[in-house]
């Protein structure tokens, strides 16, 4: 497992970069909703579109989550 930094989660700037990825992964959320309405699209540009958008977001999410793990110290629940 990766060192972590040796700060104490409850540390303002550990609770506040919590809180951006958690706000970052809810702006990502209804752009993924709208992407998996038009990846039903009966136009195959508009679905391959859509399959490009949902692989770029899936991807950002990923990153973040790594971000997290990685970055951020453990708490419970994590």
């Amino acid at each position: 497992m990766p060192d972590t930094p040796d700060i104490t989660p409850a540390s303002p700037d550990i609770a506040a970069l919590r809180g951006q990825l958690h706000d970052i992964r809810g702006i990502l959320s209804p752009a993924l909703m709208k992407a998996d309405q038009l990846a039903a699209h009966p136009d195959e540009k508009v679905r391959a579109g859509a399959e490009l958008i949902i692989k770029a977001i899936e991807a950002t999410v990923g990153r973040l989550d790594d971000m997290r793990r990685t970055c951020l110290p453990a708490i419970r629940g994590d």
